[in-house]
């Protein structure tokens, strides 16, 4: 779940009401209760079209089509029941309706090679290596391609760089840091604080500073940025596709390419973390650091995490 810093609620009220159906993580349940609903209506048509005098149904096609309703309801309400609760523990539950305007920036997936824009994207962007591969393209304040998310294979390892076209910065993914660094040092850092169940995220970027809540450990649709200055900003995390998120999101004007990239770039990992972390236990672990119990936010006894793990090219694509 997501949420501002003001323990307080703001008096702004939410997006939507407390339990509006757009606060819900997703509408998978409606599925479920169409196929209810179907298959209540074939009951009573059946019903319906049994023209016996005598009591009970004597119509054979009657009683196969109650049969296979008789079979089928039980599994169409469990999968209601836990399509619904599933829906209602990702619900969106922070208390923010006002967002901050700024400049539009959205990931998007890598186009097919040869696509011209692609070939534009690389020819505009600084020189890469043969073994570079473009994750993802970054969108910013219209325009497209302005950043990109590259992988590349190196001796000591997979790693991930952002290039806006007059730089390169090495992006490190780990369990409670992650930075946009070049060879002086980071540039961009976000760093988590606080205990297991609640945790909070700092962004700090080109001299403003961005922080968010984490609670739980489910993906959810959408997280709440909030500045120093009490502005909220709104990051579409979206639908999971392959396994992965494209963010979309709206950051504050002064941030350059570069750093409206590394906000929606940190959204993405975040959710890469926190899947991984909660299906840990089901595939018997992870790598060192998607794996971590620090970042399985529900538990009790973890710690901080630190810095342990790798670049977050590590993680594959």
């Amino acid at each position: 779940m997501t949420a501002t810093l003001d323990p307080t609620r703001p008096a702004h009220g939410g997006p939507a009401s407390r339990w509006s159906p757009r606060r819900l993580g997703h509408h998978r349940y409606l599925w479920w209760l169409g196929a209810l609903v179907l298959a209540g209506v074939a009951a009573a048509i059946a019903i319906g079209a049994d023209s016996s005098p005598g009591p009970g149904i004597a119509d054979d096609g009657a009683v196969n089509v109650l049969t296979a309703v008789v079979v089928l309801a039980p599994f169409l309400l469990w999968g209601l029941v836990h399509q619904l609760i599933s829906a209602v523990r990702r619900r969106v539950r922070d208390d923010v309706r006002h967002y901050g305007v700024g400049q539009p920036v959205a990931v998007r997936p890598a186009p097919a090679v040869g696509d011209d824009t692609a070939v534009s994207t690389a020819k505009s962007t600084a020189k890469s290596t043969a073994d570079d591969r473009v994750r993802y393209l970054v969108d910013v304040d219209h325009r497209p391609g302005a950043v990109a998310v590259r992988d590349r294979r190196e001796r000591g390892g997979p790693s991930s760089w952002l290039d806006d076209g007059e730089r390169r910065l090495r992006l490190r993914a780990r369990s409670g840091l992650m930075t946009a660094s070049e060879g002086t040092g980071p540039v961009f850092v976000a760093r988590r604080f606080g205990p297991a169940g609640r945790r909070r995220w700092e962004i700090a970027v080109e001299g403003r500073r961005l922080h968010c809540e984490v609670r739980g450990s489910l993906p959810v649709p959408q997280r709440t940025l909030v500045d120093d200055e009490g502005t909220a900003w709104l990051v579409q995390v979206g639908r999971a596709r392959r396994g992965k998120v494209h963010p979309s999101a709206r950051v504050p004007e002064r941030l350059s390419p570069a750093a409206a990239a590394f906000v929606v770039w940190f959204a993405a990992e975040l959710d890469a973390k926190v899947r991984a972390a909660r299906d840990a236990p089901l595939t018997g672990g992870g790598t060192a650091d998607s794996g971590d119990s620090g970042w399985w936010d529900t538990g009790s006894s973890s710690s901080d995490g630190g810095d342990s793990g790798g670049d977050s090219g590590s993680s594959g694509d």
